[in-house]
């Protein structure tokens, strides 16, 4: 017999959660179905482990479901993806995430079986294949510690600062030189969900607190964290900035 499915549903919208749970829960390959109002709550949740599909709200506040998929698709152990929207708009985008399927809302009984079965046929699948490994090399950036290298987790990663001397990483912890330059790290951190927001900012998304406009279409930042610092976005930026989070 089939091992039944763990499931996380994220949706910002409680009538639209609560409807696809009730919806998940009357399938024979579900098991359990966890609730996550948020980006945020749905990445605490998978923290914990035990999650095999994620089924995501592609228009979310702050951080949007396709952002939140890359940053999930960089777990060491990633559950499979699943789409479900009232748009057709981001299937493409959604396919290029490696997403098991797209659902369109009103989600039918019978295409959620279908989705079903291709997420336990992908995780068995990708249970043949894994292996114990550590982490990808490209999770991590090398820093210099105190005379040390360390390899730190990109996740941990709230901003990346150039000043004249090279660049500066800050964790919730600490802060450490990278020997990259910004535009380097850029290229390296987007898939993690870093967006360039000025000449000499690079901030991870998953990690912004607050947005507040400031003046002349500018932004001003607080990450998690780090309550010491405000990150100002540029005017060049802004629309980057708003197109990421749907502002």
């Amino acid at each position: 017999m089939t091992e039944r499915l763990t499931v996380m549903v994220v949706d910002d919208e409680a009538p639209a959660r609560d409807e696809l749970a009730f919806l998940l829960q009357q399938q024979d390959l579900v098991g359990r179905v966890v609730l996550a109002a948020s980006s945020t709550a749905c990445l605490e949740q998978l923290s914990r482990g035990g999650v095999d599909a994620v089924f995501l709200d592609v228009r979310m506040p702050h951080l949007d479901g396709l952002a939140l998929a890359r940053l999930i698709g960089q777990m060491a152990r990633p559950p499979q993806v699943v789409f479900v929207t009232a748009y057709e708009a981001h299937a493409v985008d959604a396919f290029g995430l490696a997403a098991v399927d797209y659902l369109l809302k009103p989600v039918r009984p019978e295409r959620l079986g279908v989705t079903l079965g291709r997420v336990a046929r992908a995780r068995s699948a990708a249970g043949a294949v894994a292996q114990p490994s550590a982490p990808a090399l490209g999770d991590r950036i090398a820093v210099s510690a105190r005379g040390q290298i360390r390899l730190l987790p990109a996740a941990e990663v709230r901003v990346a600062i150039a000043d004249g001397e090279g660049v500066t990483v800050r964790t919730a912890d600490g802060r450490y030189r990278v020997r990259q330059t910004l535009h380097e790290l850029e290229e390296r951190l987007e898939r993690h969900g870093f967006l360039r927001v000025h000449r000499a900012y690079l901030v991870n998304l998953n990690h912004v607190a607050s947005i507040d406009s400031f003046f002349n279409g500018t932004y001003l930042l607080k990450l998690t964290g780090l309550p010491d610092l405000t990150v100002p976005v540029s005017r060049r930026h802004a629309a980057g900035l708003r197109a990421a989070v749907r502002l």
